[in-house]
């Protein structure tokens, strides 16, 4: 399977700036005792350009929704996002399906991807 066809679940939040540097330490010992969870594909910690919220994204991949579901309701999933929440601020969770997309066209008539010049206009 891809990447691009597995289960994504994203862990969002802001960190609370007195527990920066408890955050820290957390980071790296989460990231290691999650990815050594037989059902985790793949891991990423992304942090945003902008000062938006929010500040800090956990990606994590599942081949089945089966897998997920092992893994968030594991004793080490539930105990690193207890202590992620009393260091964060506006913590969220999403869970993404991997979902295909048709460039054939469509039943009611419209006009498929293919069908499209490059972009390029010689207006």
């Amino acid at each position: 399977m891809t990447t691009h066809e597995r289960y994504v679940y994203e862990v969002t939040y802001d960190v609370v700036d007195p527990h920066r540097e408890e955050y820290e330490t957390w980071l790296p010992e989460t990231t290691e005792q999650w990815i050594l969870t037989p059902t985790v594909a793949g891991f990423s910690s992304e942090q945003s350009v902008t000062d938006e919220s929010p500040e800090m994204r956990l990606r994590l991949e599942f081949e089945t929704l089966a897998d997920w579901l092992v893994f968030v309701e594991s004793d080490p999933f539930t105990h690193r996002l207890e202590q992620l929440q009393d260091m964060t601020d506006t913590l969220t969770t999403h869970l993404w399906k991997p979902t295909a997309i048709s460039l054939n066209p469509t039943a009611d008539g419209g006009v498929s991807m293919a069908a499209h010049t490059s972009g390029v206009h010689d207006d």
